[in-house]
């Protein structure tokens, strides 16, 4: 697998560390990318038929598809080219750009209305 953009001082630096270190370090990441923090990141912004890309585990390249079902850890996704289906962590979606238009700035509050006359006045 190419890994184009991560550092090359990084990829020599895994080359170089034992079994055990590469299994302790997959484990710490393994559990940073469970983080519901971090699903929540990626999944606010998608939603079913939105076309994203994702990187595709076997050679590292980006691919595009289409949100077809989202669960709580994955995401189902239609490959466009291959038209085939993929059931990815959120973890493996580029996250996409957040559309001002689903999440509107607040707007500031009307000022109160002057009280209406009342026959009592």
């Amino acid at each position: 697998m190419s890994a184009p953009s991560i550092d090359a001082r990084v990829l020599e630096a895994l080359q170089q560390a034992s079994s055990l270190e590469l299994y302790q370090l997959s484990t710490v990441i393994e559990r940073l990318l469970a983080d519901p923090r971090r699903i929540l990141a990626v999944r606010k912004d998608l939603h079913l038929g939105q076309t994203v890309r994702f990187m595709d585990w076997r050679d590292g390249s980006l691919r595009e598809g289409k949100v077809v079902a989202m669960r709580d850890t994955q995401v189902t996704l239609h490959e466009l080219r291959e038209r085939r289906e993929w059931k990815l962590p959120y973890a493996a979606i580029e996250p996409p750009q957040p559309n001002p238009a689903v999440h509107p700035q607040a707007a500031e509050p009307e000022p109160p209305q002057a009280p209406q006359p009342t026959r009592d006045d």
